[in-house]
């Protein structure tokens, strides 16, 4: 029997037992979810994810002499219609537990692994209790980075690299202090969200959770949320230990974020100032350095800025453009050359070991225009995304700066239940 019809039977068996489980207990649950085809060209090769669906940042230049001239690998275009964003979701509501109200939730999609896009692929499942002013949620959803607040744009990628994008088993707890602040605080490990590094024997990038299981303590994150009419705003800090061939590493970033809604207009904004943040799919990482006391190999955060903008206006008809900012501010001490090649090593998104190039800066800027109607959706977008790579110099940044840019044209419709 295929994967295919393997995946099948599991979930219509685990619909049929949720209905005789929502039967016995009065447990009620709602199905919601959307059936999203979408068509893109890019005028570059791109650093994507899901065959394209997820667009990052453009690849650098990788040339070759043919004929007497110079021949650029990545400067290739590619286009491609898929239907693999296609969502899926139960939330499910019962009786009261510890005087709180209970809720749980199961989403996935059909993104599945590599190229097995038939396969089910986990997004959130997690539970929540809510009382009168607290609320406890223990699974996985998206990270608190995240849903502070998102930038308003049709594409998958939601704003990404520019946009915090990571969803986690967590621990989190919302306790409202009055009517507009809430105290946010989370503990999270990683699963599919990855911080990049030299395990290689599990993936090309090095990505692996073995770095914070290995550390033993989760990520950690504290906010403050401010919520009126009209308006929301925020700040928090976040931080991690993780545990890289024996070696202890701490990272830690802090964000900022405003927006205004008056009718049909919508204003956003997001700040970060962050270290090692490949596990939210954004520029930047660590690198190898050497410890000033002990003179033993040790890690040295890459420092990133990153800001966005997100502006749109109208319902039923909506126009509105975004654009993004990412500057690489280099490393917190010098990085260590090899012995041998005098290569430079770091681990991290925009940054290509063999030919030495990194992502020095990175901007982007899409307008779009959606039409909604009752549970259709349609959404057209241009994205122009630059990238300025250079050679890394020992102080983490990219010397002799050149750009790349990347034209995307998108084109989705949905049908939302």
């Amino acid at each position: 029997m295929s994967l295919k019809k393997i995946s099948f039977l599991v979930f219509s068996l685990l619909l049929s037992l949720l209905t005789i489980s929502a039967a016995e207990q009065s447990i009620t649950y709602k199905l919601y979810g959307f059936v999203r085809n979408e068509w893109y060209f890019n005028s570059r090769q791109n650093v994507e994810a899901l065959d394209g669906t997820f667009n990052i940042f453009p690849k650098p230049k990788d040339e070759y002499l043919l004929n007497g001239e110079f021949i650029d690998k990545n400067n290739v275009s590619n286009s491609e219609m898929l239907a693999i964003s296609t969502r899926l979701g139960i939330d499910f509501t019962s009786a009261a537990i510890f005087g709180a109200k209970s809720s749980a939730k199961i989403e996935c999609d059909f993104a599945g692994v590599k190229d097995y896009y038939y396969l089910i692929r986990l997004r959130q499942a997690y539970m929540k209790l809510n009382w009168a002013k607290t609320e406890l949620l223990v699974g996985q959803t998206w990270h608190p980075m995240y849903t502070n607040l998102q930038p308003i744009t049709p594409a998958l990628s939601v704003g990404n690299p520019f946009q915090p994008f990571n969803r986690s088993p967590q621990i989190r707890l919302n306790q409202k202090l009055n009517d507009n602040f809430t105290f946010i605080t989370a503990a999270s490990y990683q699963m599919q969200y990855l911080t990049q590094g030299p395990n290689y024997s599990t993936n090309p990038s090095g990505a692996s959770a073995s770095y914070m299981k290995n550390g033993l303590l989760p990520s950690l994150h504290i906010g403050l949320d401010y919520k009126s009419n009209n308006i929301v705003a925020g700040v928090g800090v976040d931080g991690k230990s993780l545990k890289i061939n024996n070696l202890r590493f701490n990272s830690g970033s802090a964000v900022a974020y405003a927006g205004y809604t008056n009718k049909k207009f919508q204003i956003r904004a997001k700040s970060i100032l962050g270290q090692n943040m490949s596990e939210y799919i954004m520029i930047g990482g660590y690198g190898l350095s050497v410890d000033a006391t002990t003179t033993k190999a040790d890690y040295t955060n890459f420092n990133t800025s990153t800001s966005w903008l997100s502006v749109a206006y109208g319902t039923k008809i909506q126009v509105g453009i975004y654009g993004g900012i990412v500057q690489n501010l280099g490393t917190n001490k010098d990085l260590l050359p090899d012995a041998i090649t005098d290569n430079l090593t770091a681990y991290g998104y925009g940054f290509y070991k063999d030919s030495q190039q990194i992502i020095d800066q990175l901007y982007r800027v899409s307008p779009h225009i959606c039409y909604s109607l009752s549970n259709f959706r349609l959404g057209f977008e241009y994205e122009l995304t630059s990238a300025n790579y250079g050679t890394l110099f020992t102080n983490g940044r990219g010397i002799n700066p050149y750009t790349v840019s990347n034209h995307r044209v998108l084109a989705t419709i949905s049908y939302v239940f």
